[in-house]
């Protein structure tokens, strides 16, 4: 092995002789000659032998030139060693009766000396210097070369900069409060080395919360290698309609930052709206028709709709449109999507069974709308209906004899009556003897009145008995008329009774 000494600087022997004399000295290493040129020396830097040195000189030039006229010559730089020498210098001094017109590559002066500097020369490799050159007058022209080197141990090290970019994204619109809006946060490190404990934040929009309600927002990044992206992805929901925008921030103990643009959603909501059509007023004994309407009146569609009425106290269920069926004492409906501004009706039909105030609450509900409610009422009346009956317990009656008139008035309608009054006119074959009954019984002449029964309520029966005795023979005709706060037209019932000797 040749060995390599570092940070060498060496010389050529001085050639103070002719340029013939120097060819002689050189001729016992035996140097390859040029075409057209003759060896002049070769020298081993820098202890003189092949072995032990790392750069071998070798010049080439003629033997002899006139006087003014050029010739070219050239030295060859030999590396010896198996590395690469750095910053090789060769050094032309001592210049006699010699002046340089050009070379390649070019050279330069330094205190009176030629230097061509090499560089770097690689391992085992040879670069030619060629030049151009005169003689100034006759005589020997000489020159000395010399040739240093100085490899250098660098060390270096690697200088970083870590650089975060953060990107934010959101879902840019969504149709109601329980849609998913997925917000998406890229973080890379764009610089080199290592971005270290990386954390993205974010505060959220008001309005806007994680599924589990906290409204920020906080990611661990870790560590992120110089080109590395980690991408989150988190689920949000907002509480109302609106546009919802924040931007986030990512931070690292290494001292980057980064801050992402705002990401924004719009959400949209359906929202209802109701009305209720029912009669005002109906009679006892009749259906009852209730029409729904709900309306989506917010600016998306309404998905998965459902109607609800109760049916209401006091009533039974008769029938539902298409779509409804009764469900333990309610009618539901399911009508699936409700467009933006797009209504629905469905009706039902019910029986009242009983006096009073008809009342529903109809409901209307989807996954992403609040509830709505509206009232349907309506007034179930009663009707009085009275039935009056006279009958007479003894008929024929001989003068003279007594017969009983069983008088009742009987409230066959759904509500009660009120001031039911009953008035009886006797034919003069007949005269009042007694009365007795739910009121009281009193006789003017050949009118006998019944006292007022101030309510009688719907199946309710009042009765009376008004005893008279027979006068004179005779197909004799009582009249009998009722009359109430209902019927200002009496109810008139005739009974017929004979009479005879």
């Amino acid at each position: 092995m040749r060995r390599l000494a570092s940070g060498s600087s060496v010389s050529l022997l001085a050639c103070a002789v002719a340029v013939a004399a120097l060819l002689t000295a050189c001729a016992q290493n035996q140097p390859q000659a040029k075409p057209g040129a003759v060896a002049a020396g070769e020298r081993y830097f820098p202890t003189g032998a092949q072995g032990t040195s790392a750069v071998l000189l070798r010049q080439y030039s003629p033997s002899e030139v006139r006087v003014g006229e050029e010739y070219e010559g050239s030295i060859d730089v030999v590396n010896l060693t198996e590395a690469d020498l750095q910053n090789v210098s060769v050094n032309l001094r001592n210049l006699s009766n010699v002046h340089l017109v050009s070379s390649a590559p070019e050279w330069t002066h330094s205190n009176g000396e030629v230097i061509w500097n090499l560089s770097v020369l690689p391992a085992g490799r040879t670069e030619t210097i060629r030049f151009r050159a005169k003689a100034t007058a006759a005589g020997a022209a000489t020159n000395c070369l010399s040739v240093s080197y100085a490899n250098l141990l660098c060390a270096s090290t690697s200088v970083v900069e870590p650089a975060l970019q953060l990107t934010k994204s959101a879902t840019p619109e969504v149709c109601g409060t329980c849609a998913d809006i997925t917000l998406t946060y890229a973080v890379r490190n764009a610089g080199t080395g290592v971005a270290e404990n990386v954390v993205i934040k974010d505060t959220l929009a008001s309005g806007l919360s994680t599924r589990d309600g906290q409204a920020s927002i906080e990611l661990q990044a870790g560590d992120l290698p110089s080109g590395v992206e980690r991408i989150f992805n988190i689920s949000v929901l907002a509480s109302r309609r609106g546009t919802f925008s924040s931007s986030a921030y990512a931070t690292s103990t290494t001292g980057q930052t980064a801050q992402s643009g705002e990401a924004s959603t719009l959400v949209h909501q359906p929202e209802f709206a109701f009305s209720c059509d029912a009669n005002n007023r109906v009679f006892l004994g009749h259906d009852l028709d209730y029409r729904i309407t709900v309306r989506n009146i917010g600016d998306c569609a309404a998905s998965d709709v459902e109607i609800k009425a109760p049916v209401p106290t006091g009533c039974s269920f008769l029938s539902a449109d298409g779509a409804g069926r009764y469900e333990s004492g309610n009618v539901v409906w399911s009508i699936g999507s409700l467009p933006e501004g797009k209504a629905t009706t469905v009706t039902m039909a019910i029986k009242p069974s009983a006096v009073g105030i008809a009342r529903t609450t109809a409901t209307a509900a989807s996954g992403c709308v609040a509830a709505a409610s509206t009232e349907c009422s309506t007034e179930v009346e009663g009707v009085p209906a009275i039935l009056l009956e006279v009958i007479d317990t003894v008929d024929p009656i001989e003068v003279g004899q007594e017969t009983t008139f069983v008088v009742t008035a009987i409230n066959q309608g759904t509500k009660a009556d009120s001031n039911v009054k009953v008035v009886a006119t006797l034919p003069p074959s007949l005269e009042f003897v007694s009365g007795s009954g739910m009121t009281s019984v009193t006789a003017s002449g050949q009118t006998i009145t019944m006292a007022p029964i101030t309510s009688l309520v719907a199946g309710a029966k009042a009765e009376w008995r008004v005893v008279v005795r027979a006068k004179s023979r005779q197909d004799a005709r009582s009249r009998w008329e009722l009359s109430s706060d209902q019927f200002k037209v009496p109810v008139i019932e005739t009974e017929s009774t004979n009479l005879y000797e």
